[in-house]
């Protein structure tokens, strides 16, 4: 279905040969998680090439057609077709050509039954281990974050969708902060996924082990934005006018939201749409998407909430599912 739609799309943009080199990519018509150097070009069908070393694995694991890397002059020989992630050293050997991203973006955004399969599974991976720092939030960051990654690995991740938030305190107020060798205090952010078979999670709690007035008050509020948003969550939605209803709705705390409302999740842990007030997209249906509406106070302390959304016609379904 993928390969069909994607030369159906070559011959009515009158392309001969089209040139895959970014890994999310492959991966997406190959169906299957292949870590490994390879190279996928577009014909009349489509031909796997890898490394020498891979060749076996690759032939005896992957339904395509597989052939050895021999160099990249053979490889782009009659190219019109690339990403518009191509490495530049590769355009001395282009002439002619179009950028098929948009296309890539556009196919792989509305998920097929077995892809949301894989990001349930994902998301049921994460959702154990963020239920075991709910239970055991006492220790250490660093250490914890070693931990769930652990637990993720065991239920069955081939890896963390990406580098484990485990941050406490006033790190808190950073949208972004990575773990480091101190303990857990007064509040906790915790923003984990797994990958699994290729396909990603991404889900984020604020565990308040503190409770003060004002982290209490801002909680509150994130979570109420959030709800909001489940609201008006469907098909047919537009992502600004999501975007824009938590930003009304935070009124004089609008400010400290610094970041979009979401994004798309799938190969990788941000990818099309961008749930933003700086572009309309028009949800559709089996779209997958975070909610994560965030307050981030500077030197004080931050909370954000975010779980995961596969978009329905009528509403949605809520693949991330942990309760505090």
């Amino acid at each position: 279905m993928k390969i069909n739609d994607f030369l159906r799309y070559m011959e009515c943009e009158g392309l001969k040969k089209v040139v895959l080199t970014k890994r999310e990519n492959i991966n997406y018509f190959l169906g299957k998680y292949f870590p490994f150097f390879s190279v996928l070009v577009f014909e009349e069908k489509p031909i796997l090439y890898v490394g020498e070393l891979d060749l076996d694995y690759a032939k005896d694991n992957l339904n395509i057609e597989v052939r050895k890397f021999t160099g990249w002059k053979e490889i782009f020989e009659g190219c019109d077709g690339v990403e518009s992630e191509l490495k530049i050293e590769f355009l001395k050997y282009l002439d002619n050509y179009k950028i098929v991203s948009e296309k890539l973006r556009e196919l792989r955004a509305i998920k097929e039954k077995e892809e949301i399969e894989k990001i349930k599974k994902a998301a049921k991976i994460s959702d154990k281990a963020m239920k075991y720092i709910i239970e055991n939030p006492e220790g250490n960051e660093r250490e914890k974050a070693i931990e769930l990654e652990y637990l993720m690995r065991k239920e069955g991740a081939i890896k963390a969708a990406f580098d484990s938030i485990v941050v406490s305190g006033r790190k808190t107020s950073y949208p972004h902060a990575l773990p480091e060798d101190r303990e857990i205090r007064d509040i906790l952010l915790v923003d984990i996924g797994a990958c699994y078979e290729g396909y990603c999670s991404d889900i984020t709690r604020t565990l308040l082990l503190n409770e003060r007035e004002e982290f209490r008050e801002i909680y509150n509020l994130v979570k109420e934005a959030k709800e909001l948003v489940e609201d008006y969550l469907k098909e047919g939605v537009s992502t600004k006018f999501l975007d824009l209803k938590v930003r009304e709705y935070f009124k004089e705390y609008e400010k400290y939201f610094i970041h979009s409302l979401g994004h798309g999740v799938g190969l990788e842990v941000h990818e099309f749409p961008t749930v933003s007030k700086k572009e309309e997209i028009i949800l559709k249906e089996n779209m997958v998407i975070t909610i994560e509406p965030g307050i981030y106070i500077k030197d004080k302390f931050g909370v954000r909430l975010e779980d995961l959304y596969l978009i329905k016609k009528d509403g949605f379904e809520k693949l991330s599912k942990v309760t505090l």
